[in-house]
């Protein structure tokens, strides 16, 4: 039995190309009808080491996060679904909160206003630090002066 099914998976690998199209069951039938798998209810999750997802754990290796089994209620067919890693990426700088702007020594105004929005006077850099949205508010993105400059 275990050689049929060796043999089953060259054929198939030999004609798709590649491994990873590869159908995990013990047969291959293509879901045309999403319907019945968007309204089936989860019945088993289980981590890539529990016995169920063994199986699937050897094909996706460490890209498997968990295995989900779940059933239709209306015509009772079961699926199983995994869960897997596909992309990862480094973690991006998040934006800053704050802008640096340049307001001149008579615009007292301005300065009261950025004063009342969170604005704090960097005295070393004789620039303003005033959050985003009151840049926006106040609609001075004009003055913004870029961080290294």
């Amino acid at each position: 039995m275990a050689g049929n099914r060796e043999q089953a998976w060259r054929a198939w690998g030999s004609a798709a190309g590649d491994s990873a199209d590869k159908p995990f069951g013990r047969h291959s039938s293509v879901l045309s009808d999403v319907a019945p798998l968007q309204r089936s209810s989860i019945v088993k999750k289980l981590n890539p080491d529990q016995k169920g997802a063994l199986r699937l754990a050897e094909r996706f290796g460490d890209r498997l996060v968990c295995v989900r089994y779940r059933t239709d209620p209306e015509s009772g067919r079961r699926f199983t679904t995994a869960e897997i890693v596909v992309e990862e990426r480094a973690p991006t700088a998040p934006a800053p909160r704050h802008s640096l702007v340049r307001v001149g020594w008579k615009e007292t105004e301005l300065r009261r206003a950025i004063k009342e929005l969170g604005g704090v006077w960097l005295h070393d850099k004789k620039l303003w630090q005033v959050p985003r949205d009151a840049v926006k508010q106040l609609r001075i993105g004009k003055r913004v002066v870029r961080e290294g400059a």
